[in-house]
């Protein structure tokens, strides 16, 4: 009856939760990376959270290199943006080219016309993104409100190379009909008559990418090229102004560190698949040709072990997880134990066999309140990888030498639990982490 009056008059996640969560999960840490920035980012009502924990760890070797005093300073996300825009536009078109013979209706050109311009990516999509196009300062490529908004962009341009898609389809069919008689009299060979249809599609392609790249500057401004100089002025540690000039790429290249394609290494956490094995996801992607998306499936220990070493050696770590699962954003924590839905709910929560703990022999359920295995929640769509932060602290017990918690570095802005940061439990990790990794941002070696 209490826990009924309860939920009737407040909202369910700030009624169930725990004190015990709140004692266990301070912003205590014992071992930090050394270098911090004073506040957190902000991505807004963007999906951009993968280049915003991706330009929070690079952003740091350019404070360290060029003395930055305003330890805030930000490179630009929406620079990124903007040119994974770009470059997902062309992905959908050479992927609508290649498989143009098929029905829209079969089930892979179904599924992949259907969120191909979306905010999300991966790691190795922003590697090739940095590699390719650069960085630059945030105050040389701001902010827009579209950028910061990303709805009605993604809507206007997904119908417009949806129709883009289908004129590539009917001018491939109508050329292979116009060189037909070619190939079947012998004056073209079928490689020479596929080079041709293939070189009239593309040059059809190259004339929509133009129309795609007018709407992109419009609704958010026109970026520097990667080659373009631009000039970057900031007061050093001391109060002393200074300036530079240079290009996006040359900036990446002189002031991020050692960072290259090759330098980049995941390691993901995907109980549906063999464990330490190569693994990687058929046409995910968005530069055309470039680095694919791989990862390294591995054990939840060892990505942890992995995230400790790199914390103890002064590196953040990059990690994607399902945010949303036994998460509270405004205490800003993640841990298995944070509400007590069976209090409330009078519910038994099904213990899957590989969570029951013995006891003299008798097999108790854990205190894990979860139902369902990892892999049986990602089988079931249950849970995902849906968002992406930064590890920079870590807690470790001094009795058992185990972590026990870490500081996540997010980037909803500073009202998120403290002033931004959040925390996330051991257990937590186990459960809802998938993905960890260090780039080669830095001229150090990369430990993960």
């Amino acid at each position: 009856r209490i826990a009924a009056h309860a939920l009737h008059n407040a909202n369910i996640s700030d009624s169930l939760h725990k004190r015990s969560a709140e004692m266990a999960n301070q912003h205590i840490f014992s071992h930090s990376a050394p270098l911090q920035a004073k506040s957190v980012t902000n991505q807004k009502s963007s999906g951009r959270c993968w280049l915003f924990a991706f330009t929070n760890l690079i952003r740091l070797e350019v404070i360290k290199q060029l003395d930055i005093k305003d330890a805030d300073f930000e490179l630009s996300q929406s620079y990124l943006h903007f040119a994974d825009k770009l470059e997902k536009a062309n992905f959908w078109l050479e992927t609508a080219i290649e498989i143009a013979d098929r029905p829209w209706d079969d089930r892979e050109l179904n599924f992949l016309s259907q969120n191909f311009f979306s905010d999300g990516g991966q790691l190795d999509m922003v590697v090739n993104l940095v590699v390719k196009y650069g960085c630059v300062p945030q105050s040389i490529y701001k902010e827009s409100f579209t950028s910061s908004s990303t709805s009605k962009i993604n809507w206007l341009a997904t119908v417009k190379l949806r129709e883009f898609a289908q004129e590539l389809r009917e001018l491939k069919s109508i050329t292979e009909e116009r060189l037909a008689s070619s190939l079947s009299s012998g004056r073209l060979t079928k490689e020479q008559h596929d080079a041709a249809v293939l070189a009239t599609v593309r040059a059809h392609k190259e004339k929509q990418m133009k129309d795609v790249y007018r709407i992109l500057a419009i609704a958010y401004g026109e970026p520097p090229k990667p080659h373009e100089e631009f000039e970057f002025s900031w007061y050093d540690s001391k109060g002393r102004y200074q300036s530079l000039k240079t290009t996006p790429y040359d900036f990446q290249v002189k002031y991020t560190g050692d960072f290259t394609a090759r330098g980049s290494c995941s390691l993901v956490n995907d109980p549906r698949n063999e464990m330490d094995k190569l693994i990687t996801i058929n046409r995910l992607g968005n530069v055309w040709g470039g680095q694919p998306v791989m990862y390294i499936n591995t054990n939840t220990d060892l990505m942890m072990d992995k995230v400790v070493q790199s914390i103890k050696a002064g590196h953040p770590v990059f990690f994607g997880c399902d945010v949303g699962q036994f998460s509270h954003s405004p205490s800003g924590i993640m841990d298995t134990d944070l509400f007590d839905y069976e209090g409330a709910f009078g519910i038994k929560v099904r213990i899957p066999k590989n969570l029951l703990v013995s006891q003299h022999h008798v097999l108790t359920p854990s205190p894990l309140q979860l139902g369902l295995t990892k892999k049986e929640r990602l089988e079931m769509g249950e849970s995902q990888m849906t968002h992406a932060m930064v590890i920079d602290k870590v807690h470790i017990d001094p009795k058992t030498g185990k972590p026990v918690r870490f500081a996540v570095q997010n980037s909803w802005g500073p009202d998120v639990g403290e002033k931004g940061y959040m925390t996330m439990s051991a257990a937590w990790f186990k459960e809802f982490v998938y993905q960890v990794s260090r780039c080669a941002c830095c001229k150090t070696k990369c430990v993960i």
